[in-house]
């Protein structure tokens, strides 16, 4: 139980931190509030979020309290979106920010002067959880991911309690309301423990939340129902709020401390039930209560700005004096001859030792706590020099292989994770299981398959969840791989977008180094959902990341299973990437030696020299693996029409918002047209969209003399080839498109380019009588084999 003298610290601790964001919303000079405001004190413009402050400092200085009681590593993450003013409060209060910036933010007034000044100004300081932060670990201002991140974190940190805000806006967001389902996830016995704080203000920007209009009763039903044990906070009831946050603090740990004790003495812990705090505390607590006759604190009119007109208005600037004079700041600091700042004594208490306060908490920092992978042998994996090319074979179960190997290599280190959305199985990994299980929680029935309480598989049927995982797991210094449907990935594709903005800002961050790499697997691809019909057909995700950063993002479409090993190698030797690798789980002829797909991938683009002729005619390019196949099918059918027509094929592996090829290949330009020729006609077949290859070749002189073809948004139920026709990317429609090119550049006449295309939509009409008919492709199709 917290004694008198800690409640006492706690409330000056947060009276401090509640003048400190007030002052960084509000002020440009005179931040120490030294005499009563005038207007020319004020910033020109106020941006900020006052509302979520109290909140986040309330939380702080408990947490801060937990630390020092215990000595024991704390994250804090913070959901609310805009509540910087106050994480940097504390910041500054506890020492971090001067650990790493002192020149700019210094332990003194001049360092109060910064943070205040450059709050949301030009050049300046963020509005919410920032990398360029000590201690945070992603980006505060898109809701929803803060909980599915500590999760992340936790795993394989035994010793760590991420100590999480949840905003009761944030928590009617799809991804955080998907993250309470992760308690079915984490083994106490190897891992950490999340404490979900959910701040109840009751208000979002201008209406009441859900968590805000329910009873005691209704959220107690509600965080037991989903597996938890809650905790009520409520600054409405009798006893001071500060001694029940702390005896809820308290008993949080304890009941954590309990769980993991139990579990790592060996008792089987089924469905975990960890402790939730519900707080109750009013929006805008503490600052102007009302104004103008219009409530404030606890209403939704607290949520940004209040008292706004600060710097013309007198009666808005004689409100703020009053807000900032009621936390008797000048009581809680002295400043000595020398400048030297040092707060209160009872504030200081709860100030923990350097290496333990949450700004300079070392796991936040991933790339000084990371280890390389122990990477597995390819050269036993691969399909070997002796394999005839175009022998049949599945790209995704090598991956699998890849990734059991990986498991039983890295087995002491306990850094590497699968974070499945889908059925692992589903997506042909199931290798893996031959060292590894799938973790799961709750009860498991003797008729389960591979899953124990601490498998290396996380799997539920929710991407938002898995990638926020995902992401906490690879800022803090650990390897992953996400694999999913390709057509449901979209579904994260917002919060792919804030982990590369994480990554991007944190390179221009001087004390953090690079983290391992985000890898995101693409499988279950279009061509191959002919029996889930149109809804599983969407290969957006590709186009959506092909717009961002090229330094970060790289898009890996392996074209066999020997290349799709070398890109999975590659993936995870990567730092401050988030790599795509899309690869399908059916089938496929095989076509490079390991050797061959090792150089392929140094340049992310090659010529297929075994099915390419010298001083060629038309160039052929294919870049995914079905259309590479039916690339391949459709120059066997070309060099039987047109027998004296000399065909290139290029494969293309690798994109990024740059182009073509990897950012190596990129560096020396005159290379496209040693690749493409520098006047001979191209038809390319994309596994994508094609307006996608359309935009990375546009600055290319050449690409006027590109036919790109890819997925026309046209699907349904129908067989595999079928999927093909009806986008135009099949063996058929390619050879239509080179007689095409070739008739244009002279090199066959009219005669026979009318011929081969009656042909060929003639081929087409019969195909799709066939499949009417029988239901299936015929039997060239399916049973098609290489041939030069």
């Amino acid at each position: 139980m917290a004694t008198a003298q800690e409640i006492t610290s706690l409330k000056k601790l947060v009276r401090a931190t509640n003048f400190l964001a007030t002052s960084q919303i509000y002020l440009k000079q005179n931040v120490l509030f030294k005499r009563p405001l005038k207007h020319s004190d004020i910033k020109p413009r106020l941006l900020g979020h006052w509302g979520t402050c109290p909140g986040i400092n309330f939380v702080y200085a408990n947490v801060n309290r937990l630390i020092v009681k215990h000595q024991r590593d704390f994250l804090y993450l913070v959901g609310p979106g805009h509540g910087f003013p106050a994480v940097q409060a504390n910041l500054f209060i506890e020492g971090s920010l001067s650990h790493f910036y002192p020149e700019t933010i210094p332990y003194d007034e001049s360092g109060i002067e910064d943070i205040c000044k450059k709050f949301s100004a030009a050049y300046g300081y963020p509005s919410h959880a920032n990398p360029e932060a000590p201690g945070q670990i992603l980006e505060g201002g898109e809701l929803g991911y803060s909980l599915s991140v500590a999760w992340g974190a936790v795993l394989d940190n035994p010793n760590l309690i991420a100590a999480c805000l949840v905003g009761d806006g944030e928590s009617e967001t799809g991804p955080l309301a998907a993250s309470w389902y992760a308690n079915r996830l984490v083994d106490p016995a190897t891992s950490g423990a999340v404490l979900p704080i959910v701040h109840i203000n009751g208000y979002k920007i201008s209406g009441p939340t859900r968590m805000g209009r329910m009873s005691h009763e209704e959220l107690d039903l509600e965080f037991r129902g989903l597996g938890y044990h809650p905790i009520i906070v409520d600054d409405e009831l009798e006893q001071d709020v500060y001694e029940q946050m702390a005896q809820a603090m308290d008993l949080s740990y304890q009941m954590i401390d309990d769980i993991q004790t139990r579990a790592r003495n060996g008792e089987d812990i089924v469905k975990p039930r960890w402790p939730v705090i519900l707080m109750r505390t009013a929006k805008g607590w503490t600052g102007t209560s009302e104004f103008n006759g219009e409530k404030l604190e606890g209403n939704c009119d607290s949520h940004q700005v209040i008292v706004n007109k600060c710097a013309k208005d007198p009666a808005h600037l004689q409100a703020l004096n009053d807000w900032l004079a009621s936390y008797k700041f000048d009581e809680l600091y002295n400043i000595d001859d020398n400048g030297n700042l040092q707060f209160d004594a009872d504030i200081e208490s709860l100030i923990p030792p350097k290496q333990l306060c949450c700004g300079r908490q070392h796991l936040s920092y991933g790339g000084e706590v990371v280890r390389a992978l122990a990477q597995p042998d390819l050269k036993a994996l691969s399909y070997g020099p002796e394999t005839p090319r175009g022998t049949r074979g599945l790209s995704m179960y090598k991956m699998g292989e890849w990734m059991r190997d990986a498991f039983k290599l890295n087995r002491d280190q306990r850094n590497l994770r699968i974070f499945s959305p889908d059925e692992t199985y589903s997506n042909q990994l199931q290798a893996v299981f031959e060292e590894t299980s799938r973790a799961w929680q709750w009860p498991i029935e003797s008729w389960d398959k591979d899953m124990s309480r601490d498998g290396r598989v996380v799997e539920l049927l929710s991407e938002n969840l898995l990638f926020g995982m995902l992401h906490g797991y690879t800022v803090t210094g650990r390897h992953a791989m996400f694999p999913t449907y390709e057509a449901f990935s979209q579904v994260v594709s917002s919060m792919a977008d804030q982990y590369c903005k994480y990554v991007y800002a944190s390179q221009g961050v001087h004390f953090r180094k690079p983290v391992p790499s985000c890898n995101v697997v693409l499988s279950s691809l279009l061509e191959r959902q002919d029996h889930n019909g149109y809804s599983h057909q969407n290969p957006s995700f590709l186009g959506a990341m092909l717009e961002k950063h090229p330094d970060i993002i790289s898009a890996y479409l392996p074209a066999d299973g020997n290349s799709t090993l070398t890109y999975t190698e590659r993936a995870f030797a990567d730092r401050d990437k988030l790599n795509i690798i899309v690869a399908g789980k059916k089938d496929l002829p095989q076509w490079l030696t390991l050797d061959e797909a090792r150089k392929q991938t140094k340049d992310g683009i090659m010529v297929w020299d075994f099915a390419s002729d010298d001083n060629p005619d038309v160039v052929l390019a294919g870049c995914g693996d079905y259309v590479t196949q039916e690339c391949l099918a459709s120059l066997v059918l070309i060099r039987e029409l047109l027998p004296r027509v000399k065909v290139r094929f290029v494969s293309v592996t690798e994109l990024n918002s740059n182009g073509l090829g990897s950012r190596k290949f990129q560096e020396k330009p005159w290379r496209m047209d040693d690749i493409f020729t520098e006047d001979k006609g191209v038809v390319f077949n994309y596994h994508g969209y094609p307006n996608t290859i359309k935009k990375l070749v546009f600055d290319y002189k050449g690409s006027h003399r590109f036919r790109i073809k890819g997925y026309e948004e046209e699907g349904s139920t129908t067989t595999p080839f079928d999927m093909g026709v009806r986008n135009g990317t099949s063996r058929y429609h390619l050879v239509i498109d080179m007689a095409y090119k070739l008739f244009q550049q002279g090199v066959i006449d009219e005669t026979q380019h009318v011929s081969i295309t009656t042909d060929m939509l003639q081929r087409l009409v019969e195909h799709r009588n066939y499949i009417k008919e029988h239901g299936v492709d015929p039997k060239e199709i399916e049973n098609w084999v290489w041939t030069r």
